[in-house]
C-alpha cells in the first residue's frame, strides 16, 4: 500500500480486555469483603443496567451511579470504599500486545494508533493512572463518557473520523467482543476480534 495512504489510516484498540485485564467479579469481591457480607448476593444483584449505560455516556456523575449502586447491592458502604471496589477490576497489561503496538512495522503502517474504550468517569481515572508506564505506545484515548457515545454506535466511529479528517474505511478496529467488531464492519471499517498478539500481528500484516 502507498505511504500516502499509510498516512491517513488508523488503528483502533479497544482497552479493556485488549491492552488491560479487567473483571467486575474483582469489584464484587471487594464490596462483599469491606461490607462483611456474601460475594454471591453482590453478584446476583449485580449487573449491567440503564444507569451504568448512562454512566458510560458522561450523562451522570459518578456519585449519582455510586449511589444507585449502593442500593442495587444493599450496601452500606462510603463513596471511598465504592469507587475502591469500582476500580478493583483491574488487572495486568497486556505486554504481548504493547510490545505489538510498538512495533516499527505498526508504526509504519498506522499514522495514528487510538486507544478507544466504552468507559466512565471513575474507570477511566483509575486505569490512566495505573497504566500510565504503558499507554505512550498509543497516541491518543477516545473514552465514550467525554464524547457522549460508546462504541459500536455509528457517532462513536464518525466522531473520531470528523476529528482525524479520515472517512469510517480508513479505520481499523480491534475488539475483543464479537458483537462490537460485528457491528463496526458493517459501518464500513475493517476489524478484527482479538483474542491474542499473535493473531492479531497476522491480521495486521494484511492491513
Amino acid at each position: 500500500m502507498p505511504a500516502s495512504e499509510h498516512e491517513r489510516r488508523l488503528l483502533l484498540v479497544d482497552m479493556g480486555g485488549v491492552v488491560f485485564d479487567y473483571a467486575f467479579d474483582r469489584a464484587l469481591a471487594h464490596w462483599a469483603a469491606a461490607a462483611g457480607t456474601d460475594v454471591a448476593r453482590l453478584s446476583e444483584a449485580w449487573g449491567i443496567d440503564d444507569p451504568f449505560d448512562a454512566f458510560e455516556r458522561g450523562e451522570i456523575t459518578g456519585a449519582d451511579y455510586l449511589a444507585h449502586l449502593r442500593r442495587r447491592l444493599g450496601l452500606e458502604l462510603n463513596d471511598q470504599q465504592m469507587t475502591d471496589g469500582w476500580n478493583a477490576i483491574y488487572g495486568p497489561v497486556n505486554r504481548d500486545l504493547v510490545d505489538l503496538l510498538a512495533t516499527p512495522k505498526i508504526r509504519h503502517r498506522f499514522h495514528t494508533v487510538l486507544g478507544v474504550s466504552n468507559t466512565n468517569a471513575l474507570h477511566a481515572a483509575a486505569w490512566r493512572q495505573l497504566y500510565r508506564a504503558d499507554l505512550p505506545v498509543l497516541d491518543g484515548t477516545v473514552c465514550s463518557h467525554e464524547i457522549g457515545t460508546t462504541k459500536p454506535r455509528l457517532e462513536f466511529f464518525e466522531r473520531i473520523a470528523a476529528d482525524h479528517k479520515v472517512p469510517l474505511t480508513a479505520m481499523v478496529l480491534v475488539d475483543d467482543i464479537p458483537v462490537v467488531t460485528q457491528d463496526a464492519a458493517a459501518l464500513g471499517l475493517r476489524t478484527h476480534t482479538y483474542t491474542g498478539a499473535d493473531s492479531l500481528a497476522r491480521f495486521l500484516t494484511l492491513q
